[in-house]
């Protein structure tokens, strides 16, 4: 009878990419692994960890860094990855030097074993900056496929057992730290800061506050207020159907992210 591994996969995912990418690598795993897979926002089942042959975590990087929300989680749960062989991805738009690497030389520090990791380019989602373009539907299905390539030779790394850590090197930790983290962890809290909701536009939905993965807004005499623990995953920009949120940018999203679940392939 053929063995069957565990892999308890926990991801932090904004705006679903993080969330696709992580379902479609479990989905290339399978038969050879029996996948769980836990959004850290929603009180997952960290004992999984446990049992488990391979813990993965995923995440978007901002700023080749990973969001508070899934280091808060790997600190919750280092005396677990004690010992576990470990799997790192990330999201990026484009690069990030390091980005895996940036949470797997902290579970290195608890005693994890990072065997394979690896970074996965997605459709941009700050879409209250011109920046970089919004782009949905059938404009993003080239990336997609790109990615879904990526995704089945990473699977395959993993099922031979070859190790793989892309981003652990010197040249990459030097990029990642240089060019965006070092700048990104010195104002980071001052970016939660930013989240800013307009009450003109604002109706009192709720949307954002049932669906932002931080607990971070409210509603308060029938508006949207943001508290201090904004994650910077840019769900509520995306989401808010008056486009009354901002973050980064100073403007209201002319073109807002839909994200994958929209495309139709």
């Amino acid at each position: 009878m053929k063995n069957i591994k565990k892999l308890a996969a926990y991801y932090f995912s904004g705006t679903g990419n993080t969330k696709y990418v992580t379902e479609k690598l479990c989905e290339s795993l399978k038969p050879e692994y029996d996948c769980s897979v836990y959004d850290i926002s929603l009180a997952p089942n960290a004992d999984e960890m446990k049992q488990a042959d391979l813990i993965l975590f995923a995440f978007p990087v901002y700023g080749s860094a990973p969001p508070q929300p899934m280091r808060r989680f790997l600190y919750n749960n280092k005396d677990r990855v004690s010992g576990k062989k470990l799997a790192i991805i990330v999201t990026q738009y484009m690069f990030s030097g390091d980005g895996a690497a940036s949470l797997g030389r902290a579970a290195e520090k608890y005693g994890g074993r990072v065997e394979y990791a690896e970074h996965f380019n997605m459709p941009n989602n700050i879409s209250d900056c011109n920046i970089f373009k919004i782009r949905n539907g059938e404009d993003i299905i080239p990336m997609l496929e790109k990615t879904d390539r990526r995704i089945e030779a990473f699977a395959k790394k993993i099922l031979s057992g070859v190790r793989f850590r892309r981003g652990f090197g010197v040249a990459s930790h030097a990029l990642g730290f240089l060019s965006q983290r070092a700048l990104f962890r010195k104002g980071e809290s001052k970016k939660r800061d930013k989240l800013k909701i307009d009450g003109g536009r604002c109706t009192g939905c709720g949307a954002c506050v049932k669906q932002c993965p931080a607990g971070n807004l409210v509603l308060s005499n029938g508006k949207a207020r943001p508290s201090n623990v904004c994650a910077l995953c840019y769900r509520c920009v995306n989401l808010c159907p008056n486009k009354a949120i901002t973050l980064i940018g100073k403007h209201a999203p002319e073109v807002q992210y839909k994200g994958v679940g929209a495309v139709k392939r």
